[in-house]
């Protein structure tokens, strides 16, 4: 097989930013054999036998979609069955290892074979998962996958996947197969960290983590942890792990206690789960925020204390910030130079105990040749960068749960984000169980950023068509919020985006209609709730003094080089980039006189997507105005 160069695998970076493994793993990524199965035949002629290559008969650059360029192939068409091929050698250094195969993300259905024989499926277009091919491994190896992904099923989260065969208006081209990084990695066969949670608390100055670690207890074994700030260590903990699976429930649950003051509620059922509070000093004590992005290092390895060998070494970090609401109305104070007062008439969105003003872009996180898929880490960390360049403050990753890789740099130039994954359209049992998985999967894996803030479940109904009028499609919207706040207590859940709402931590509202129709008021606001079409609050629940947020604003659209065919955007086309930025600058300035009860918005967008030109970026990321021209006007609004 013609592999490409080690130097040019595309997106070579280490896919999992918040639990590496630098030294134990080999990238999959480049040239894969490809095929369609349109007819469905594969299973039938056993694709994935060894000896069947020659039923591929095409090249796949991985990690891109087929339907992208990257990919190599750029095939627009329904391909609901798709194979990929790919053969490999064991490094020798995975030799006596337990050996991972990781998937990034791969949309939709993948089973997955290794040397002929089964190895595990997989459900979930957004969020990846991973299998154990120790029994499997052999020094040359073939894995194959067959990938099924519905192009018309509107019962999976696909969020802005068009079913039809030609994107138009806000929906976009399909997405099937691989789209972010595979790769295998060598973890020892007696001992591995499995799992980490990284809970901040900067009222305590202290973090809790919540650690799985894999492997039978022993009187030598121990756990060491190593926090750094700027490459200072501030603090340390070591802990024996003689009681990992061997000990009874008393007993374990007295040691667990003893050591690390807490006791895990799921303790009897995985005793090699548990949780430990550390203290970050004082002095040490640096907040994350959107100003002073500050990140503290974790280091933790499983090692044998007699023996002195590690089992497992796993690097990881994370950022002491809260985000919370104030209980009721109060007085915020303006960060600009006239440092004066004035009443808020609803709760606040406050980060680290002060109020913020949230000004986010709606991003929808495709780009032009690899779709899904960017091109390299660099182009992520632009966007990541444009978005503090035009004087905002964070976004909305829209319709997609993002590459972990988006978040880490969030995490690191300090850009709030609302989580979000793609929806469903129809409603239904299947539906349901669909997306709670894949949302709950979304929010296990991203916990530890600091950058997210709060979580959206629905936007404007999708997934649940006719709620107003159907109390099963209403008891579902204010089910996913408890659901999601009991997973994630420490963040802000969003029931359903714009308008529906049931049971929310904000008000959101969408709006695209001419600037004298916003609420001259506090009061024209709350009347307005009613009047909306659709209903801001679904019956019988009504508005709560949530902070409100204006989630999806503007969308002005203007096609800077005048090359966009069928080209789409909210209200009329405008001519110049001077009409734009006064466009932009005059709604800003309506937000900025509703600030003491508007708390925040989301522009639509950051950039164009195919189509829908209401980016201030193009497609290829080209300002339509000079993005520090925006920011000196909102530097002066807001608090």
């Amino acid at each position: 097989m013609n592999l490409l160069n080690e130097k040019t695998i595309p997106r070579p970076e280490y896919p999992r930013p918040q639990f590496v493994r630098q030294n134990n793993w080999k990238n999959l990524n480049g040239e894969w054999d490809f095929a369609f199965d349109d007819n469905n035949i594969g299973l039938k002629e056993r694709w994935y036998k060894k000896e069947e290559s020659i039923k591929f008969d095409k090249k796949i650059i991985v990690p891109f979609c087929f339907q992208s360029k990257l990919s190599g192939i750029g095939d627009e068409s329904f391909h609901d069955i798709v194979w990929y091929r790919r053969e490999f050698i064991l490094p020798d250094n995975f030799a006596y290892k337990r050996i991972l195969l990781h998937f990034g993300a791969v949309d939709y259905s993948c089973t997955v074979y290794l040397n002929g024989e089964f190895v595990g499926t997989h459900e979930g277009g957004y969020i990846g998962f991973n299998l154990d091919i120790s029994d499997f491994i052999e020094k040359k190896n073939v894995l194959v996958l067959r990938i099924e992904d519905p192009s018309t099923n509107l019962e999976i989260p696909r969020g802005k996947q068009y079913w039809e065969k030609e994107a138009r208006g806000i929906f976009y081209q399909r997405i099937t197969g691989i789209w972010q990084t595979v790769w295998l990695e060598a973890i020892s066969l007696e001992y591995h960290i499995k799992y980490i949670k990284i809970t901040p608390f900067i009222d305590k100055s202290e973090i809790i983590i919540e650690c799985e670690i894999c492997g039978i207890g022993d009187s030598d074994l121990y756990f060491f942890i190593e926090i750094f700030f700027n490459n200072i260590k501030i603090a340390e903990e070591e802990i024996r792990l003689d009681f990992l699976g061997i000990f009874g429930k008393r007993k374990g649950r007295k040691l667990i206690k003893e050591r690390f003051g807490l006791i895990h509620k799921d303790f009897k059922t995985n005793i090699n789960r548990f949780k430990l509070r550390i203290p970050i000093p004082e002095k040490s004590l640096y907040l994350w925020n959107v100003e002073n992005p500050n990140l503290y290092d974790l280091s933790m390895k499983v090692y044998n204390k007699n023996t002195m060998e590690i089992y497992d070494e796993v690097k990881s970090y994370f950022g002491m910030r809260k985000i919370s609401l104030t209980q009721t109305p109060v007085k915020v104070n303006k960060t600009i130079e006239e440092k004066n007062e004035f009443n808020s008439f609803n709760r606040q969105v406050l980060l680290n105990n002060k109020p913020i003003y949230q000004k986010l872009f709606l991003i929808q996180g495709y780009w032009p040749d690899g779709l899904y898929t960017a091109p390299s880490d660099e182009a992520i960390k632009l966007d990541v960068q444009l978005v503090k360049e035009f004087g905002f403050n964070g976004l909305r990753t829209h319709q997609k749960a993002f590459d972990p890789r988006f978040l880490y740099w969030c995490d690191k130039l300090g850009v709030l984000v609302w989580g979000e994954i793609g929806n469903a359209y129809l409603f239904s049992t299947e539906a349901q169980l669909s997306l709670i998985n894949e949302f709950i999967a979304e929010i296990e894996r991203d916990f530890n950023h600091p950058s997210i803030i709060a979580w959206v479940v629905l936007n404007e109904g999708w997934g649940v068509p006719g709620a107003e009028k159907d109390p099963r499609k209403t008891d579902f919207t204010i089910s996913l919020y408890y659901l999601m706040k009991s997973i994630d207590s420490t963040r802000l859940i969003v029931d359903d985006d714009g308008w529906w709402h049931g049971k929310t931590d904000f008000c959101t509202r969408h709006f695209y209609f001419p600037i004298d129709l916003l609420p001259k008021s506090y009061e024209d606001e709350i009347k307005s709730h009613e009047k909306a079409k659709p209903r801001v609050y679904l019956k019988p629940y009504e508005y709560e003094d949530e902070p409100i947020i204006y989630s999806e604003i503007g969308g002005y659209a203007y096609d800077l080089l005048g090359d966009i065919n069928n080209k789409w955007g909210y209200g009329n086309t405008l001519q110049s980039s001077e009409e734009l930025f006064n466009k932009v600058l005059e709604l800003l300035i309506e937000f900025d006189k509703r600030k003491e009860w508007i708390h925040g918005f989301c522009y639509t967008e950051l950039y164009d997507q195919f189509q829908e030109i209401n980016g201030l970026l193009t497609f290829n990321r080209v300002p339509k105005f000079k993005p520090s021209k925006l920011k000196e006007e909102l530097n002066k609004m807001f608090y």
